[in-house]
């Protein structure tokens, strides 16, 4: 048994407070043209689980108040095949049946956290799902578990011999993290990100699109995607070679300046996901993954080009200083981290850069479908990247697929599909005059910045006379006051280490964060005998409040005095 990685931290604690979101189900769909050999196909992937342990992870948090991970010796692999293809409507069926196997629960505490299933649509065209939690995945991942399953399956098919390449275990990964030499080079980056982030503003609001932000951010999410046609990534492939860019940065930095347009905001935070895998571990199976906060600052006066180079600056900075997790980014800035969302950025724009394994298999063809909506979101809109290559190999047209993931809560499709037309709008512009400002690019068709005199002119009530959040909520805590050394008091004292906690503190003020909340749990069902629930504490952060909605929701329990 072992601990989990910092990035598992945050994806365990948030399926506790929302067992029922599936933002952390990721899903691929493979598929092969032509002869296929299913049996064969099943044994590389029951092969490839075994040499992979992170396929074969399992979480054990029964006792504990973070959760730890065990790998099964074995574990059964389940492949069924439906065979759609005398089917009345065959494409609605097998859309139905990537609904059930993308939107079922994992039972964490059972290996293997991931599930495939094999399709037959016609004599020559089957598809591979498979869907794994993101507490055994990133991207990266993905494609090496995928190469290793091919690559056997093309020798045993073709006469061949397959080796498989020797990779360190995710276990192995994980007591690196945990090393002297690394947890060093962590505190020195997250004083890099402390000092980075100092004053900048969290979160990109689009005051002009969506509605206003909920106080609960509850992963509801859809999905649009576009497609960038090859000739116009040529464009911009040739227009970031003139300027000493890449092709990345330009499509980040334009994405930036349309996030400035319609938030009216010049500083912005963007997550960018990192691969962050010491050279090792490259080829290791697991979640390794980290998001980074970069910070950007525009100024619609500077040319293009020169915004895309800063942009690249910021990004090789922020490879330089990955190692640091986000939780301990949240520590060192002081920000609430309340788990129900990310305090550090609400959008994220990243590419996902792991081709599809190029193999010589006669009379086959394979591509890959990525990033399927779950109808769920990690954040209010993130933005993925996908060239061609990721999804068709070496016969890609070298066009690029963006994925634009979105929360319900905030944005209607419209809204994104207007955002996704202005991207390309304004990217075009920027291919064709990349020495221009960045802001004069396309004013006719992109939106111009939004001018806060707008939001003084919006119909809003005034600050003083709207209602407090949380009002109603803290009047009926009041009604039920309790005593003031209460147990959550005194367990707010011990696990915060400070004697000035009094009934009315909030833990998040107070230097509590969302990874010390199972902790002050566990250390409160030792003075109680009642374990709460983990939302409890994200939506009542005070021991006032938490004594009133304890009292209304703990259950009589024998032998236990309330």
């Amino acid at each position: 048994m072992f601990p989990l990685s910092a990035q598992q931290q945050i994806i365990w604690l948030q399926q506790q407070l929302n067992p029922d979101n599936r933002a952390y189900h990721a899903t691929a769909v493979i598929d092969f043209h032509g002869r296929i050999n299913p049996t064969v196909l099943r044994h590389c992937v029951t092969d490839a689980v075994g040499r992979h342990d992170a396929m074969r992870l399992r979480i054990c948090d029964g006792d504990s108040a973070i959760a730890c991970q065990e790998v099964a010796e074995h574990v059964d692999v389940d492949i069924p095949e439906h065979d759609l293809r005398s089917a009345e409507d065959p494409e609605g069926q097998r859309a139905a049946l990537l609904y059930r196997t993308v939107h079922s629960a994992f039972d964490l505490h059972t290996s293997p956290l991931v599930r495939w299933t094999l399709v037959r649509l016609t004599d020559s065209h089957w598809q591979l799902f498979m869907i794994e939690h993101h507490l055994v995945h990133d991207g990266r991942s993905t494609v090496e578990f995928l190469t290793d399953v091919l690559e056997q399956y093309s020798a045993e098919v073709t006469g061949g011999h397959f080796v498989a390449d020797p990779a360190p275990s995710y276990e192995d990964y994980v007591a690196y993290t945990g090393s002297t030499e690394h947890r060093a080079r962590v505190a020195a980056d997250v004083a890099w990100w402390a000092d980075r982030l100092d004053g900048a503003e969290f979160s990109v609001d689009f005051p002009e699109l969506g509605s206003r932000r909920s106080d609960l951010f509850d992963y509801r999410g859809a999905q649009h995607r576009q497609t960038l046609p090859a000739e116009l990534v040529d464009m911009v492939r040739t227009a970031s070679q003139e300027s000493g860019n890449t092709v990345f940065t330009a499509l980040l930095a334009v994405y930036a300046e349309l996030c400035r347009r319609h938030s009216g905001q010049n500083d912005l935070v963007f997550g960018v996901p990192l691969a962050n895998r010491p050279a090792v571990f490259e080829r290791t199976v697991g979640m390794m993954v980290n998001v980074v906060p970069l910070r950007l600052a525009l100024d619609p006066h500077t040319p293009g080009s020169e915004v895309a180079l800063d942009v690249m600056t910021a990004i090789v900075d922020a490879i330089d200083h990955e190692s640091a997790p986000v939780q301990d980014i949240v520590k060192a800035l002081k920000r609430s981290g309340r788990g129900l969302d990310n305090p550090l950025y609400n959008i994220m724009f990243g590419m996902h850069d792991g081709p599809c394994p190029t193999l010589d298999i006669p009379d086959l063809s394979i591509d890959m479908q990525l990033a399927l909506s779950a109808e769920s979101t990690k954040f209010d809109l993130s933005v993925v990247v996908m060239p061609d290559e990721v999804r068709h190999g070496d016969g890609g047209d070298h066009g690029y697929e963006l994925v634009w993931e979105y929360s319900t809560q905030l944005f209607g499709p419209d809204d994104v599909e207007r955002l996704a037309t202005e991207f390309e709008i304004l990217l075009r512009a920027y291919a064709t005059h990349p020495f221009e400002p960045i802001g004069t690019l396309a004013l006719a068709k992109v939106a111009p910045t939004v001018g806060a005199e707008r939001a003084e002119c919006e119909d809003l009530p005034a600050a003083d006379d709207a209602e407090p959040a949380g009002a109603t909520r803290s009047a009926s805590a009041a009604d039920r006051r309790g005593p003031s050394d209460s147990l959550w008091l005194q367990a707010f004292r011990d696990i915060l280490e400070r004697d000035d906690i009094d009934d009315n503190t909030d833990f998040f003020n107070a230097g509590g964060y969302s990874l010390l909340v199972p902790t002050l749990l566990s250390h409160y069902e030792s003075l109680s005998g009642w374990r709460p629930p983990t939302s409890l504490v994200f939506e009542f952060p005070s021991p006032l409040e938490l004594e009133g909605a304890s009292a209304a929701r703990r259950q009589p329990a024998s032998g236990i005095q309330g």
